[in-house]
């Protein structure tokens, strides 16, 4: 935790330096104060100046003493008061800054973690540790510079100076600090779970509301309002019930603390008063005693709120710790270079991959694909499609083989610069809440408008964005919740080409627009594929004809690659997909079963229905 302290070092030592001397003021004043009473203490009160005034003793030569000593009490007082002001400044300048570093760490290594991480992590739990989480480690480091640094100078200052009265007084305050040590000891095993238990409630409330929040539509579509409110209700009593237990334990810790401190503060007036009767000690050094023991104890007992904000800082500072020490998946290497020119020419050459390395999803992925070509990749669903075209820009590495860009490894390369020439278009689109303008141009934020209105064109998005109240300038809703599934795609497929890489994939990109559409678009994204290497992940045989080759994935292996005509004249599960759609299985679908989702779960009827019906034959037509 205390690394966190490295980047507000020269603040910790400026506010440390005003608690050193607001310590430094405190301790003089009472040693000033005995020193007056005593002045006073000595002085006698005459019959003969009862008739002159009962502040004439003041003006008396035994009194001569007093004034310097009450105006070197005012000034120690006003010293007191200006460092507590300059510490107050400081400390909140040390905690301002101290959230703004860590802040910008957890942000930081969020945004260079990976996908890996991320795919074990929920949204919940990373805006609950970089919000609660942040927050308990902030608290306590403050608090540890400089009210720990204050309660060790305060009782260290006030020891010595019991000694210089009686050493054995000293001893005596020092009594409750043991029993004080096995307490706290003691009670830190019990409180850690229990702050643990506490936070991953706090976790999951955030998670639930998160995703209640992103699905709100599909709740609403589906009339699941109550059972989302009685889940959100029942793991909201959960955390009630888990911060009730720690605001008991530590009820129970506070009258502890305080019992000691207040037995061990009578029974230092008890010795203290004894010895003034039997003339051993002074009234001003029983002041000074009892009010060095009051501040003593006084600190002591802020022992006990310090250790709930060290509890939770504790726990907090694990769960923060899995953030800052997790290892990337991805490791980008001392020597990278940058990726050089060329056309965007791949190789992948024996490729396995996994996410668990034990159960791999890629078997043995080996092909070519020469520059400016389209490679299309079919195959069912959880073949691993996706996967493959992930590996290409080092979302992950593959635990075998290699991948080649240009004739270069993509391991050995600089990962900005190996995706910068790499552009996706995924499957689920993401837009930002900001004008579309600068969601087009957010690979490249110094394209013109007029850059910016030429890829809208390309993507067939144009004329909708034309329609808009302010066109071009329109801010979106979350996510572009303002736009149709449609929109939002050709708004994704405008900001990958405006990007202009070397190398283009798109995801099943064009899943959610209508076959029309998706022509118009397909038409306009040819002037943007020119000269570049491109991936289509699509399931729709209209994109996959045009393709250079196609890929056929099954079980994460490459069981066919050719061309659309070359793979038409093969068996396989290329000429099986073509059939269903060039021919259609309405008819086998009756024959079958009435539910589609009994149809699809039932691999015989599906390769069934997938075969052309009896009666019907290929035509070389339709393989062309």
């Amino acid at each position: 935790m205390f690394q966190f302290l490295k980047p507000v070092k020269r603040l910790s030592l400026v506010a440390a330096a005003y608690v050193v001397a607001g310590v430094t003021v405190e301790v003089l004043l009472p040693k000033q104060m005995g020193q007056v009473v005593d002045i006073i203490g000595s002085l006698k009160y005459s019959a003969d100046q009862a008739s002159e005034g009962f502040f004439s003793w003041l003006f008396s030569p035994a009194a001569a003493g007093i004034p310097l000593a009450v105006l070197i009490v005012v000034g120690l007082v006003s010293l007191g008061a200006y460092v507590g002001y300059l510490r107050q400044v400081a400390t909140v300048r040390l905690s301002m800054m101290m959230v703004y570093h860590l802040r910008e760490g957890i942000y930081n290594k969020l945004q260079h973690i990976g996908f890996a991480f991320h795919d074990t992590m929920s949204t919940g739990q990373l805006i609950n540790r970089s919000l609660s989480d942040l927050n308990n480690i902030r608290t306590f480091l403050q608090t540890c510079v400089l009210t720990i640094l204050e309660i060790v100078l305060i009782v260290g200052g006030f020891i010595i100076l019991l000694m210089t009265y009686q050493p054995w007084v000293a001893l005596i305050a020092l009594i409750p600090l043991p029993f004080w040590t096995w307490y706290i000891l003691r009670f830190s095993r019990i409180a850690q779970p229990v702050a643990k238990a506490t936070m991953e409630a706090g976790d999951r409330n955030v998670q639930l509301i998160t995703e209640n929040i992103a699905g709100v539509h599909v709740i609403k579509a589906f009339a699941t309002e109550k059972a989302e409110i009685a889940k959100y209700g029942e793991n909201c009593d959960d955390f009630f019930n888990k911060i009730r237990k720690r605001i008991r334990l530590f009820a129970n810790f506070n009258p502890v603390i305080r019992s000691i401190a207040i037995a061990s503060q009578l029974g230092l007036t008890a010795v203290t008063g004894i010895m003034i009767i039997k003339g051993k000690m002074s009234v001003g050094d029983f002041l000074v005693v009892n009010w060095a023991m009051g501040a003593i104890l006084a600190r002591l007992q802020q022992v006990a709120p310090i250790n709930e904000q060290y509890q939770n800082a504790v726990v907090s500072a694990r769960r923060l710790h899995e953030i800052f020490t997790a290892v990337p998946a991805v490791q980008e290497a001392a020597d990278a270079r940058p990726l050089p020119q060329g056309q965007g020419g791949i190789s992948f050459r024996g490729v396995c991959f996994g996410y668990d390395a034990s159960k791999p999803v890629l078997h043995d992925i080996s092909f070519e694909v020469p520059a400016g070509k389209m490679v299309a990749i079919v195959g069912p669903t959880g073949s691993g499609k996706s996967t493959l075209v992930s590996l290409i820009s080092r979302f992950y590495d593959c635990n075998k083989g290699e991948i080649l860009i240009d004739g270069e490894d993509v391991r050995n390369l600089q990962l900005h610069s190996l995706r910068s020439q790499v552009t996706y278009v995924f499957q689920e689109t993401f837009l930002f809440s900001d004008s579309i303008s600068n969601n087009i141009s957010y690979g490249d934020p110094s394209a013109t408008a007029g850059d910016i209105e030429v890829a809208a064109r390309l993507a067939q998005a144009h004329e909708f964005i034309e329609e808009l109240p302010l066109k071009y300038h329109t801010v979106l809703a979350e996510r572009g919740a303002s736009l149709s599934g449609g929109q939002r795609q050709r708004l994704a497929i405008a900001r990958a080409i405006l990007k202009n890489p070397r190398i283009l994939i798109l995801d099943d990109a064009t899943a959610a627009v209508d076959s029309e559409t998706e022509e118009l678009i397909r038409r306009g994204m040819r002037f943007a594929m020119e000269g570049r290497t491109t991936f289509v992940i699509a399931h729709r045989l209209s994109t996959v004809q045009a393709a250079d080759i196609v890929l056929v994935l099954g079980e994460g292996r490459i069981t066919q690659m050719g061309t659309h005509k070359e793979l038409m004249r093969q068996e396989g599960h290329y000429r099986q997909i073509a059939a269903m759609q060039l021919n259609g299985d309405s008819d086998t679908i009756a024959a079958t079963s009435p539910s589609h989702m009994k149809r699809i779960h039932s691999p015989k009827t599906f390769a069934a229905a997938a075969q052309p019906p009896a009666d019907t034959t290929i035509s070389e037509e339709v393989v062309q």
